[in-house]
């Protein structure tokens, strides 16, 4: 009895070990206890890193409150400024200076300044919201705002894009409610710097604003580098829309018209693509590139006579368009075929020579034109090889074509080796 006594008690004591270790763990460091340690950093000029370090370790603490957690990010965004001003005095002093540590500490204290107004604006119980540290965030960011802007400068000197955006846009936002002339070159940066990074978002956000404060020689390239974001977001819609925007305002800026004529061929909206043309040939008739986007869309229609007679009407216009070359003498070769197919067999029909005359009139005809693209493309075999080949052949136009075969073999031999 007394053993079963002696087990008894053992046990109970052996039970109540876990609580009494629990009792023993330290109490957690109050959130007023760590925002007294960083204040005594901040005015002993010591310690601010750990001071930090402490605040942050407390961040995701489950007892803690949004409006804890916000005051414990503002009294980092504190820490960071101080680790600042101390750099700052080493300026003022003509001391040796890491500047790049001076601008990344502004950095960090306008990311805490994020995050504790995220936190400041969470909703209480209610669903009511109420801005505890509003006044005291905007102060100290407005408090920096010039600083950031050099920052932004800084690196954008050195090409460090992603850094100057982060500046520029922390600057623009700070100063979103204060007159200043520097906002709109400001945005300007910004949107170049976000397509520069190829983040999207960043190009976005400034985009329309780096446009109306652009000179007007700049203006259609921002309105390109929009259109070309929309595309990388692979947004076809606000694409095509920002195209359509281009060819209002900058229509001799060639990308929004030749882009929008491939999205009507992609789409074989031919006529579409025509009408197109002829609506910007009503502002400016003397450009080459419009009448050839007809010539493309009536040969994509098999309309070779209209396409040849949009060829010669770009050629008018720049003598050296080679496109408008090819597509004149590929319908002429086009027509070539049809009237082979059409043309009578029976060689005693004095049809037949006849039809034969006129096969070889459009060999002829498409020979010139074969032979221009050639003279401008020299190295580009591939695209006029075979078409001469074909003339020549039709033609009898017995040393021509020896040096054309010759060629295209050689050409042949090279790609498979």
């Amino acid at each position: 009895m007394k053993r079963f006594a002696f087990l008894f008690i053992l046990l109970i004591s052996v039970c109540c070990l876990p609580a009494a270790e629990k009792e023993k763990k330290p109490a957690l460091p109050k959130v007023k206890t760590l925002v007294k340690n960083a204040n005594t950093a901040m005015k002993n000029r010591s310690r601010q890193g750990d001071a930090e370090r402490e605040l942050l370790g407390a961040l995701g603490r489950e007892d803690l409150s949004d409006k804890s957690r916000a005051e414990i990010c503002y009294v980092c965004a504190e820490l960071e400024e101080n680790l600042n001003g101390v750099i700052n005095r080493q300026f003022y002093l003509k001391q040796k200076y890491d500047t790049a540590a001076f601008f990344n500490y502004l950095q960090n204290m306008y990311s805490y300044l994020e995050r504790c107004d995220s936190f400041d604006a969470v909703p209480d119980e209610d669903g009511d919201i109420h801005l505890k540290y509003k006044k005291r965030t905007r102060s100290l960011r407005l408090k920096h705002r010039n600083n950031m802007y050099n920052g932004g400068v800084f690196y954008l000197s050195k090409n460090d894009y992603a850094n100057a955006y982060k500046f520029f846009d922390y600057f623009y936002t700070a100063s979103n409610d204060v007159e200043d002339e520097r906002l709109p070159k400001v945005a300007y940066w910004a949107a170049l710097c976000g397509y520069a990074t190829e983040q999207h978002d960043h190009t976005l956000k400034y985009i329309d604003q780096a446009i109306l404060s652009a000179e007007p020689d700049q203006q259609p390239i921002l309105q390109e580098y929009k259109a070309r974001t929309y595309l990388a977001n692979k947004n076809e819609q606000a694409w095509v829309a920002a195209l359509d925007t281009g060819l209002i305002h900058y229509p001799r800026y060639d990308y929004f018209f030749v882009n929008k004529e491939d999205w009507f061929h992609s789409r074989r909206l031919f006529d579409d693509g025509i009408h197109l043309a002829d609506s910007m040939l009503t502002h400016v008739d003397n450009y080459a590139l419009y009448w050839y986007a007809k010539c493309r869309m009536e040969l994509a229609k098999n309309d070779f006579e209209a396409c040849i007679a949009y060829a010669d009407s770009t050629i008018s216009h720049d003598n050296k368009y080679t496109n408008a070359y090819y597509n004149k003498g590929i319908s002429y070769l086009n027509l070539a075929v049809i009237a082979q197919e059409s043309a009578s067999q029976d060689m005693n029909n004095s049809q037949w020579q006849e039809d034969r005359k006129k096969v070889q009139d459009l060999y002829a005809k498409a020979k010139p034109c074969m032979e221009m693209v050639r003279k401008l493309e020299p190295e580009n075999t591939e695209r006029w090889g075979t078409p001469l080949y074909r003339i020549y052949l039709h033609l009898n136009m017995g040393t021509e074509f020896d040096e054309i075969d010759k060629l295209l073999k050689a050409s042949q031999k090279e790609n498979k080796g």
